[in-house]
Parts: C-alpha cells; sequence; structure tokens
C-alpha cells in the first residue's frame, strides 16, 4: 500500500467519525477535508473546486431552493392539514396513505421538511390508536427513502451516480429510466409495512413533540374575524418581513 493510499484510508476513517459525532459543523468538516487533501497533494487545486461547478451539486441546490419554497409557501402544511381529516379511517388504511404520499413527494424533492409536518399528526393519531408513535414514523421515514429511488432527482446520490456516468461515457441516464424498479421496491414496502407494522420498533420513553421541542417552532394562531389581518394576503402583512418566521 502507498503512502498516498493510506492517508487516503486515514483522512477518511477520520472524517467519518467527526461527522458521526459532528464534533464540529457538516460544512466546517467538509471544507477542511478538501483543503488537507489539497495541502497533502493528493488532489490538484482544479480537482479541490471542480465539485462547486459540477452539475450534481447545482442540482441539489436547485432541489433545496423548490422545497424551501413549497414549505414557504404553505404547500406542505396544506397538504398535511389535508391528511388531517383522515384520522377516523382505520390504521390499515392511513398507513398505506401516507407512505405512498411521502413516497411520491420524495421522488421530486427532499422529504425532511415532510417528515417534520407529519410529526404532529403522528402525534395525535398515536394518541387515538393507542401505539407507539415510532410505528407510524417508520413506515414514513422508509417510504421516503424508496421513494427518492423513483427518479434521477430524488436523492443525491443518483445525481451524483448519473454525474460520474456523464463524465465516463458522455452519456446520461434518463429521469425515469429506473423509476419502474423504484415504484415495484415502494408498493412492495408499503404492503410488507401495512401488514407487519405492529412488529416495527416501539419507542415508548419520550413524546416526539417533546423529544423535538416542536412546541418551540411550530405554533397556531387564530385571527379574530375584526383583525386587520382579514382578507390580507401574507405578503401584505408584516410577517413577511420577518427571516426567523415561516408561514
Amino acid at each position: 500500500m502507498s503512502l498516498e493510499v493510506a492517508l487516503i484510508f486515514i483522512i477518511i476513517l477520520a472524517i467519518i467519525i467527526l461527522f458521526a459525532f459532528e464534533v464540529f459543523p457538516v460544512d466546517k468538516i467538509s471544507f477542511s477535508l478538501i483543503g488537507t487533501l489539497l495541502l497533502l497533494g493528493l488532489v490538484t487545486p482544479d480537482e479541490a473546486i471542480s465539485g462547486f461547478s459540477n452539475r450534481a451539486t447545482i442540482t441539489i441546490l436547485c432541489l433545496m431552493i423548490i422545497a424551501v419554497a413549497l414549505e414557504q409557501n404553505g404547500v406542505i402544511t396544506w397538504m398535511a392539514n389535508g391528511l388531517k381529516r383522515v384520522k377516523n379511517w382505520p390504521i390499515y388504511f392511513i398507513i398505506p396513505l401516507f407512505m405512498l404520499i411521502t413516497g411520491s413527494i420524495s421522488a421530486f424533492i427532499s422529504s425532511t421538511a415532510v417528515v417534520i409536518v407529519f410529526i404532529k399528526i403522528i402525534t395525535e393519531l398515536s394518541e387515538k390508536y393507542q401505539i407507539s408513535e415510532s410505528r407510524l414514523l417508520l413506515p414514513i421515514s422508509f417510504s421516503s427513502i424508496l421513494g427518492g429511488s423513483c427518479t434521477l432527482m430524488g436523492t443525491s446520490t443518483n445525481l451524483i451516480v448519473n454525474s460520474i456516468y456523464i463524465t465516463r461515457t458522455d452519456e446520461r441516464i434518463g429521469f425515469f429510466e429506473f423509476s419502474w424498479m423504484g415504484i415495484i421496491f415502494l408498493i412492495i414496502a408499503v404492503i410488507v409495512i401495512t401488514v407487519l407494522y405492529k412488529v416495527l420498533p416501539a419507542e415508548t420513553d419520550k413524546n416526539l413533540e417533546d423529544q423535538y421541542d416542536l412546541d418551540n417552532y411550530i405554533l397556531t394562531l387564530e385571527i379574530a374575524p375584526d383583525s386587520a389581518l382579514v382578507g390580507q394576503a401574507i405578503r401584505d402583512t408584516p410577517f413577511k418581513d420577518e427571516d426567523h418566521l415561516t408561514l
């Protein structure tokens, strides 16, 4: 084993440990990695900054902008409020419905924001059916992962692989080229988890809302009939200028 290969393995191990224990912020760890590789001569300056202009990096950034736009314009919250109407349905209908919706969304954008919004609904459902919150949250998490495998932009991994594929072959992977495989696995997961959801790990020590301290982040405001806000669009209210507030 050459010295360069040994250094690469040592650096990879160190980075994994730093990421796992979150010793420093992720962005600082990442930039430190680039600087270390550059100083040790393991990459050239052009290679060190090539990722910033990579089509996969730019696409991921665009997806993040789309996800933030959907969240800030209330689209995700609107969907979550609509799902509250199904609370009286049998649990065997609710689980596949939530999984299919989450999987469909995660095929196009990051579903992190969706899962966070769903925590409120899941808390109410777990109290209604007297089951562990994790048995409702895990199916959503699984479906978001599998939904990401349905399209090219579903996960950053797909985009990175496509970028490498283009570099090596001058060809590109189609947007829906492997969708049929992802959809098959998603449907199988929905069926299996719906039938066997009772065997999923049950975490009963902590309420999810308390664990993630959601009450400090999510608030519901009721506007009085005589309020000056009645009939106004959000962009016309003082709230639009609050950087720390999302409606």
